[in-house]
């Protein structure tokens, strides 16, 4: 055989041997490998667009947020954040919103750390079956408590007051069940450590077991912040005076005066939004620690 006949078969087998590197490339595994995150890129990018536009969005006139095609403002604008606060009681309706989150949030951490000690460390007549109707509450749709909440709210004396929202939101099923679920990974020995040592219920409740329940308080503040910050059906129950609006309904108002100004719906929605990022961002460690702890046992 000769050198160019050698050499040609060669190349031949190189070739050959090359598209089968190309199919280890693409082997199964590392297609299964790189999907998922294809996936969570997609799902990222979808999730952040409608934040983007409203970010960028409040920032243009109406002209240019309707016949623009660029996503970026050529004239950047704060006239819309100016409007938004002074001419829908935005401020006002800002104030209420922060105090019925914060109020709520910090009754419902005392009520639920407290019931949740209880329910985890002591032991009383009745305590799996009291625990068990509690937990059931939380199947009842809210609509289905809705009218007869209201009626017992109006009775009270507390409709269209801020109170009447702070109110029934003291207690938590949820915040209950999310602490019991971590109090119940607390040693006992820990805490019959401290009774042994003369220490009262109180003390060894806020000295020694709340010192290692702050990672789902944390979590457990994080859920009861948003769900109070965004809450829109049950304050468009109780209240109807614009001056104890809250930040949803004020937002929901805007369709009324300015049907079609897009670009106050974006400034508005951007303060609405910009407190919750703040404490997410704050907190984040904290409450994905929390859900983790608390899931485990749970």
């Amino acid at each position: 055989m000769s050198a160019d006949e050698i050499r040609e078969k060669t190349d031949m087998q190189k070739a050959i041997v090359r598209p089968a590197a190309s199919v280890r490339i693409l082997s199964p595994d590392r297609v299964g490998r790189i999907f998922p995150h294809i996936v969570l890129i997609v799902l990222l990018f979808t999730s952040l667009m409608p934040f983007v536009w409203m970010f960028f969005g409040s920032f243009k006139t109406y002209v240019e947020l309707t016949s623009s095609k660029t996503l970026l403002p050529i004239n950047w604008t704060f006239d819309n954040y100016v409007q938004i606060t002074q001419r829908v009681g935005f401020p006002r309706a800002f104030i209420n919103t922060t105090l019925v989150a914060v109020v709520v949030t910090a009754a419902t951490l005392l009520t639920s750390s407290v019931a949740g000690y209880v329910f985890s460390k002591y032991r009383f007549w009745g305590r799996e079956q009291l625990f068990t109707v509690l937990l059931s509450t939380m199947m009842v749709p809210f609509a289905v408590v809705l009218v007869p909440l209201y009626v017992t709210i109006a009775n009270i004396a507390l409709a269209d007051k801020l109170a009447g929202i702070v109110i029934t939101g003291l207690c938590s099923t949820f915040g209950i069940f999310l602490m019991r679920q971590f109090m119940e990974s607390i040693p006992n020995d820990l805490i019959d450590a401290g009774r042994i040592d003369g220490a009262g219920e109180w003390w060894i409740f806020t000295r020694v077991v709340l010192p290692l329940a702050k990672a789902p308080l944390s979590a457990l503040a994080v859920f009861t912040f948003l769900g109070n910050w965004d809450s829109f059906l049950w304050p468009l129950v109780v209240l109807t005076s614009p001056e104890n609006r809250t930040l949803p309904l004020v937002l929901a108002g805007l369709r009324s005066l300015y049907w079609s100004r897009y670009e106050l719906y974006a400034a508005g929605s951007m303060l609405t939004v910009l407190p919750v990022m703040i404490i997410y961002a704050a907190a984040s460690k904290q409450f994905v620690r929390g859900i983790a702890m608390t899931g485990i046992k749970a």
